[in-house]
């Protein structure tokens, strides 16, 4: 009687990895958002794997302090990109920043029910979007979590959210004490409820509360006057921030941007509108104090190509030739949150922008190439002059987190 010999079958490297959870898990938590959310097809395993919550925090840990492919625009019509007949919007419109690349334009779960369900951004916060009535989104996966605010009179709320720092977001809300006083609760998803941290400070009297930015465990808010107040989170206290010295000839309301990309905060003081030199201010993160000029802008070179909505030239009594610049500062994105992403190597090739609009248009100026493209055309039909506030401008961060 002979023997047959046993045929031993190998597993492929594929079935090996299909097969190990945990390898599996550790390979897709490096995939980008968007190609990640395709692979939900593959299988019932690859489903469950991707939309588990522990693998969605996980994979927003990887992929903490990303940079923005995209800006929430407040009530404008686009024209002009492949997928304009997608991105109206009754209040909002949604811009890739890089509209060439199909999976960065294609328009996020959330546009579509902006369209039906009209709400206000507040602020975008790496990755997550606060909107009005303390209602937290995650804008890739149409996410929404809905918090109860303290019964007091609020004058603020803002959102405070970093995967590296904490798995858990956290809300800040100022409300008012008294005439020339205010005090902070603290959400946060953690305890899910509001303790009191802050029982009074005072801050100047303009100060927007009602427009927060985080930046790296601290939320700030702007003043127009020599200095403001941040909220340390870590501390729970409240902290003064010293702004730079006011240029001459600035306006009353001298700062045109304040906001925060990739852990870097970031300030801009316009002049006039007739000043062509403009200076993108960054907060010191060792101290956290000082302020430091990281990128010098000529107006006149990031105009060109763009003259004749840029460019408002005139003639004075005198016969002086005066030029007007028309433009908003909408957001400056960085690539890396390292201190030199100014370098090709570090962030992978691309470069940091100032994202700006002008009448008619949203272009993109490349801060170290010095080099304008054109975004889309955008038309604001409340305001042709100048289509967009900076403050109507939040950014899109691709993100999985699972609320």
């Amino acid at each position: 009687m002979s023997m047959k010999p046993t045929q031993i079958t190998q597993s492929s490297p594929a079935e090996i990895i299909a097969g190990n959870h945990d390898l599996l898990t550790e390979i897709l938590s490096y995939v980008p958002v968007k190609p990640l959310l395709r692979f939900k097809c593959v299988s019932k395993q690859w489903l469950f794997l991707i939309s588990s919550p522990s693998f969605c925090l996980l994979h927003s840990f990887r992929h903490c302090r990303r940079p923005s492919s995209a800006l929430f625009f407040l009530r404008h019509h686009c024209h002009g990109h492949p997928y304009a007949s997608l991105l109206s919007s009754s209040f909002f419109d949604f811009i890739p920043l890089h509209p060439s690349l199909p999976l960065s334009s294609t328009p996020p779960p959330f546009f579509f029910f902006l369209k039906s369900h009209p709400v206000d951004i507040l602020q975008s916060c790496n990755g997550l979007l606060l909107c009005s009535s303390a209602r937290i989104f995650n804008p890739t996966t149409n996410q929404m979590a809905s918090i109860l605010l303290p019964r007091r009179l609020v004058v603020g709320v803002s959102l405070a959210f970093d995967p590296s720092r904490s798995p858990h977001y956290q809300l800040v809300c100022v409300w008012k004490v008294d005439e020339d006083s205010y005090a902070i609760d603290v959400y946060s998803l953690g305890s899910r409820q509001w303790r009191p941290v802050v029982s009074c400070f005072t801050a100047p009297f303009d100060v927007e509360f009602e427009r927060g930015v985080y930046c790296r465990g601290n939320v700030y808010w702007l003043s127009h006057t020599d200095s403001t107040v941040a909220f340390n989170l870590d501390r729970e206290c409240v902290e003064t921030l010293i702004l730079p010295n006011s240029i001459e000839g600035a306006y009353i309301e001298r700062f045109r941007y304040f906001g925060e990309s990739c852990g870097h905060l970031h300030l801009i003081e316009i002049r006039t509108n007739c000043v062509p030199d403009i200076e993108i201010l960054e907060l010191d993160r060792k101290d956290k104090m000082g302020w430091f000029v990281k990128y010098k802008v000529n107006l006149d070179i990031v105009g060109r190509g763009f003259e004749a909505e840029m460019f408002q030239d005139h003639t004075d009594r005198l016969g002086r030739g005066l030029r007007f610049y028309a433009f908003s500062i909408l957001a400056v994105i960085r690539r890396s949150e390292n201190d030199n992403d100014d370098d090709h190597e570090d962030n992978g090739g691309c470069d940091p922008e100032l994202i700006v609009s002008v009448p008619g248009k949203v272009i993109s100026y490349n801060l170290k190439t010095k080099a304008s493209r054109l975004i889309c055309e955008a038309e604001d039909e409340s305001d042709k002059w100048l289509p967009f506030k900076g403050y109507n401008a939040y950014q899109f961060i691709e993100s999985l987190y699972f609320l």
